[in-house]
């Protein structure tokens, strides 16, 4: 679980988000679709959910297990297989190693005292595996890994060999599978930053799924309206213009009816506000001319600035780019044709 309070985000003089008397919380059960325009501050609120920077004013308090999942891939040890790193998630590949090394004891050693305590520790272990989820657990993050398109000759190889978007299929990979029902942490809090980069189209219905299915919380950013439509039950909305979050207890195609609400209201509202400072301000003009009523006349231009201020800001209308992109004539009958070519990669 997550909460924040008196949250406020800024990035250098510029103040992303506010919320003095608004306590943010993600709670299991919770599915929240983090959306704004870009720049709005979500990548940046999420780093702070995650705990991997602070708030610029207010606290984050955590509790139980977060995965986040970044908008880049993280290094780590590039020498550790990709298959190593997933079932880290668990500690279930120091278990293994620890196994294998009693194992090895066991096979070795002419010592029976050292036999004894070596049969003893692969005990231990053997239990402790068997409690994380064991031999199924490996099955269970290698099919996690299959359905992300990481077969199992990648999960093989040294995650250094692996291109940026196999590493980043192997994170998503990782938290998914600390968060599956099978690790009994299916409460884990998931703090998911554009989780479809890098997956085709299989791999993100399996993703909406698994995601719908969660029953820890969730904060997703993505730009997939599909996916937030079919898996979050709230909307957080980074509102840019006014630096605050406005919070619908909905899905997401609800708050899109919800939201241009609030837009009309707020423009109407905005212009009743300025009709009526507009006719205090042409009184105060009025009053202005005769040297009796100078204070009143002051009084009313004052009340009209603080009828205008106190009113929220109007969103503008997003703007968005129009391309298009003119017939391509026909191709021949052999459009591409290659001789001996070869693709080196790395050494």
């Amino acid at each position: 679980m997550i909460v924040t309070n008196d949250f406020e985000v800024r990035v250098g003089a510029r103040t992303l988000l506010t919320a003095p008397k608004q306590q943010l919380r993600v709670q299991p059960g919770d599915r929240i679709g983090l959306v704004g325009r870009n720049g709005a501050g979500k990548t940046t609120t999420m780093r702070i959910l995650a705990g991997e920077t602070e708030p610029y004013g207010g606290s984050v308090t955590r509790s139980g297990e977060i995965g986040y999942l970044p908008q880049d891939s993280r290094e780590g040890n590039l020498e550790q297989t990709a298959r190593d790193r997933v079932l880290s998630a668990r500690g279930l590949d120091t278990i293994m190693r620890n196994m294998d090394r009693q194992q090895e004891i066991m096979e070795t050693t002419e010592d029976p005292r050292r036999r004894d305590q070596a049969i003893k520790k692969y005990a231990r272990l053997e239990e402790r595996y068997h409690s994380l989820g064991g031999y199924e657990g490996n099955a269970e993050a290698a099919q996690i890994c299959d359905t992300l398109g990481l077969p199992a000759r990648v999960l093989d190889q040294p995650l250094k060999t692996l291109s940026g978007g196999q590493r980043r299929r192997v994170e998503l990979a990782q938290i998914l599978f600390a968060a599956s029902a099978g690790s009994g942490k299916s409460t884990t809090t998931l703090l998911l930053d554009e989780p479809t980069n890098h997956l085709d189209a299989d791999s993100i219905m399996w993703l909406r799924e698994f995601l719908a299915k969660h029953e820890g919380g969730l904060v997703l950013i993505s730009h997939d309206v599909k996916l937030l439509a079919a898996v979050c039950n709230k909307i957080w909305f980074l509102d840019a213009v006014r630096a605050e979050v406005d919070v619908y207890n909905m899905g997401y195609r609800r708050y899109l009816e919800a939201r241009a609400a609030d837009e009309a209201r707020r423009r109407r509202e905005h212009a009743n506000a300025e009709k009526k400072a507009a006719a205090l301000k042409e009184q105060a003009a009025r009053f202005g001319a005769k040297a009796t009523k100078a204070a009143a006349a002051k009084q009313m231009l004052a009340r009209a600035d603080r009828l205008v201020g106190s009113a929220d800001k109007v969103r503008q209308k997003d703007r968005g780019a129009h391309i298009s992109f003119p017939t391509p004539p026909p191709s021949g009958k052999t459009p591409l044709q290659a001789t001996g070519v070869t693709q080196p990669y790395a050494s």
